[in-house]
């Protein structure tokens, strides 16, 4: 598998990333380095190989339970509302 510019563009156009066109060329190696470096992955025969499978074995539930927050805490909040942190929109 082969990645073209318009792969890189469009990957990068969904990943909300600006670059320059100028890297475009760079960032279409280093994608097309590591797809080569997993179908060689995909050659490795594993067949012999257990599957493992790791898990908790007993998990410790608590209750969900609000707690007052420490004074001392808010008082050092940049901004606050409500006896919360109030925090900038990161999402859009």
């Amino acid at each position: 598998m082969s990645v073209t510019e318009e792969d890189v563009k469009k990957v990068l156009h969904l990943a909300r990333i600006r670059v320059d066109d100028s890297k475009i060329n760079e960032i279409k190696g280093n994608l097309n380095s590591i797809l080569s470096f997993v179908e060689q992955l995909r050659e490795v025969d594993c067949s012999q190989i257990d599957e493992t499978v790791q898990y908790a074995t007993s998990l410790h539930e608590r209750e969900d339970v609000s707690i007052p927050c420490d004074s001392a805490v808010m008082d050092n909040a940049p901004e606050k509302g409500c006896n919360m942190f109030v925090v900038p929109k990161v999402v859009g």
